[in-house]
């Protein structure tokens, strides 16, 4: 069994896993505001600011870090989908959530899968 200790997440501090890890000094100007689309349809703007980096920014396979501008939570039959938009309406990746908005990665792998 593999356990790895991490350190508790708040909305300010990137997970502790390097696919989440962001240096702020190679991130990407973000545009400013975030869409959060509920499965209903209805739309909530939050400032970027008061995301943290691994929601509003995504590392794209290549390595490029892009900022995301619209986040879509569709429902699934294991939970929720979320979708991550950039700025030039390109989907940029693809999260599942059983509980619906993206949830900070797990605090342990015990390499049962």
């Amino acid at each position: 069994m593999i356990t790895r200790a991490v350190a508790p997440i708040s909305p300010g501090t990137p997970p502790a896993y390097p696919a989440h890890r962001f240096d702020p000094a190679g991130l990407p100007a973000h545009p400013g505001r975030v869409t959060l689309v509920a499965p209903d349809g209805s739309e909530t703007v939050e400032p970027a600011e008061t995301l943290p980096e691994w929601v509003k920014f995504v590392r794209q396979p290549h390595g490029q870090i892009v900022p995301v501008v619209l986040l879509q939570r569709v429902p699934d039959a294991c939970g929720f989908l979320v979708r991550s938009y950039g700025a030039d309406g390109r989907l940029l990746a693809i999260t599942t959530s059983p509980t619906g908005w993206p949830l900070p990665p797990a605090e342990s792998c015990t390499g049962w899968f």
